[in-house]
């Protein structure tokens, strides 16, 4: 048995994705285990579908199987983002964890992330900073001093992720190797498309605004999407709860905003100001963005707020690995993990009891945050869905 993981959004599940999948398993992948984003994604935006409905376009499409990355760690940096994927992907027991990248070559992002979390660039980032741009800059600026070659792999954001995944594994001790594949086609948040694919955030477009967007997707996951829409339980958008999360930020102190994740160097100040000037949640972030904090960031401490997430919430370690989905593939890897594992498994909400308060913690954010994005589906439903899922079988 030789298992992949791949952590991942699949905002929505496409044609690139899949291809991931098929150049995981042409590397010798027996098993192929995502570990998905929920209802919420690291953009700091609802999920165009609902988790359950992403898990099973990918398994409909190769994936065995399918695990949560909960909100608190996907509405996260890419750091945190990639530490709790890693920390869930080990859990499993991963042999290799997969992803697509700018550069397709592994060792070059080795280099990057031993040369960015050593000794020697610590100095040269204080005093990039100090210039007032954002930690990206200054870390790319530093790490250019350096090496000309790893600056240029930080300049792309798949690689930027690959860096992280590399440093998370290091960090976790974790024998699992970094294998990445040249990300083909469309660029990441790009608007062209090439051939057959496009970038996810290009598909969701056409899919808010009425476009072919099926034409970029597995024929598989397009059917199990447009059921989707057919039920009411997407498209979502975070902006159908616009006038929602204004009024919440209006109703916020700066304490309050101060409390979330990633707030540092009085950015709360920033936010709190701009929620009270704001019309829109996009002139919201184009006031509070500066060049130090990105429109991401911004998102995601405006997201955190409105959900209650708190930057305590963020530095839990990850307490358990729920089951999504899975399929044949898939149980043969659970009978395998169940036997002993570094998490617990979970299948079902009665499963959290007795795995401790920050279990309990992460699982109750994760039912707060379902039950408000529920709100944003064209069919609301009532509370209490993630307490009553039932892992999908294909």
């Amino acid at each position: 048995m030789k298992v992949a993981g791949i952590i991942a959004e699949y905002n929505p599940f496409h044609n690139g994705h899949a291809l991931l999948v098929e150049k995981a398993r042409e590397a010798g992948a027996t098993h192929v285990v995502a570990v998905m984003s929920g209802n919420y994604v690291q953009r700091g935006d609802a999920a165009v579908f609902p988790y359950g409905t992403r898990a099973e376009a990918a398994l409909a499409c190769g994936v065995d199987l399918v695990v949560q990355l909960p909100c608190v760690y996907a509405l996260s940096g890419a750091q945190s983002f990639a530490r709790a994927g890693v920390e869930i992907l080990d859990a499993i027991g991963c042999d290799e964890l997969v992803f697509g990248s700018e550069c397709g070559d592994a060792e070059k992002i080795i280099k990057a992330a031993d040369l960015i979390y050593g000794n020697k660039i610590i100095p040269h980032i204080k005093s990039e900073l100090e210039k007032g741009i954002s930690f990206a800059s200054a870390r790319e600026n530093a790490l250019r001093l350096i090496d000309e070659d790893s600056a240029d792999i930080i300049k792309n954001p798949n690689n930027i992720l690959g860096v992280e995944y590399v440093a998370a594994i290091k960090r976790a001790g974790s024998v699992m190797k970094p294998v990445t594949f040249p990300r083909e086609g469309a660029e990441h948040d790009g608007v062209q498309t090439n051939g057959n694919v496009a970038s996810a955030s290009h598909i969701r477009k056409m899919i808010e605004e009425g476009g072919e967007w099926k034409n970029y997707i597995p024929l598989k996951a397009a059917e199990i999407f447009e059921r989707a829409v057919e039920e009411k339980k997407g498209p979502v958008f975070l902006k159908s709860a616009e006038n929602t999360v204004l009024y919440s930020a209006r109703m916020m102190s700066r304490e309050d905003f101060a409390k979330a994740p990633d707030i540092s160097e009085g950015i709360e100040n920033r936010i709190s100001d701009a929620a009270r000037k704001a019309t829109s949640l996009n002139e919201l972030y184009d006031i509070a963005k500066t060049k130090r904090y990105s429109h991401a960031r911004i998102r995601r401490i405006v997201v955190n707020s409105f959900l209650g997430i708190t930057a305590k919430d963020s530095l839990i370690s990850v307490p358990y690995v729920r089951v999504i989905g899975f399929n044949f593939n898939g149980t043969q890897l659970l009978r395998k993990i169940k036997g002993g594992t570094k998490l617990p498994v979970i299948t079902k909400a009665a499963d959290i009891s007795g795995l401790g308060k920050d279990a309990e913690r992460i699982f109750e954010i994760e039912c707060r945050a379902g039950d408000v994005y529920s709100l944003m589906q064209p069919e609301i439903s009532p509370c209490g869905k993630e307490k009553s899922f039932i892992p999908i079988k294909k």
